[in-house]
């Protein structure tokens, strides 16, 4: 009997350890950290387009970096999500807001709206993610790639008035870290979005064109 009991009472014992936290066995689990895209500021204003509104485009992304969690490349067919390290929203809602504030801050239009904006554009940029990743199978780097389509706004008296691709172009960079940390990689993400935006301005003040003021209704 005395055997039993000792069981029962060393029993208790484990139970209350493994419910109340005795003995130092509750186990602590590391927070979540969250990120965002910073950018910065464009080093060359341009000369602004006459009459020229260009719509922003919500960013579409590929379905395997769409979601809110760092994603790791391992290996070359082995890629992880990290649950602890996050941006604060859906990446595509956050590289369509720093991309219009970059346009925007560029000088090169007369207007930079997003979709939701009453005005009436006559340019818009479309953008696809195709890459957006940390590489750590060596030395660990940012990985980003962007295609950028430039679409105008064509009226058509015959057809109905419609828009037409004139620019499109994939920007890709990577840009190496000092750590395969989330800190360092969401450093050199900013890095490569300021060097893909800057050869992007570039690109568009060559193709973008003055837009003649629509003639007042006739009354």
């Amino acid at each position: 009997m005395r055997f039993r009991s000792g069981i029962f009472v060393l029993s208790l014992t484990l139970l209350c350890a493994l419910a109340a936290g005795c003995g130092g066995l509750s186990k602590k689990y590391p927070e979540r950290t969250y990120y965002m895209f910073d950018v910065p500021a464009v080093k060359e204003k341009q000369r602004t387009v006459p009459g020229t509104v260009i719509d922003v485009w919500k960013f579409e992304i590929s379905p395997g970096s769409s979601g809110n969690e760092f994603i790791y490349r391992t290996s070359d067919v082995n890629y992880r999500s990290d649950f602890y390290n996050q941006f604060f929203r859906p990446p595509s809602s956050l590289l369509t807001e720093v991309t219009t504030l970059y346009l925007g801050d560029s000088g090169l239009f007369s207007e930079v709206v997003t979709s939701s904006s009453q005005s009436d554009a006559n340019y818009y940029l479309e953008s696809n993610v195709v890459k957006l990743h940390g590489d750590y199978r060596a030395a660990p780097k940012a990985v980003m790639e962007i295609q950028f389509f430039l679409l105008k706004y064509v009226v058509n008296d015959t057809e109905g008035d419609t828009s037409k691709i004139i620019f499109s172009k994939t920007y890709s960079a990577e840009v190496p870290i000092a750590s395969a940390s989330a800190g360092e990689l969401m450093r050199g993400w900013n890095t490569a979005l300021g060097d893909i935006l800057g050869a992007l301005l570039t690109d568009l003040s060559v193709n973008v064109k003055p837009v003649p003021a629509s003639p007042p209704p006739s009354s």
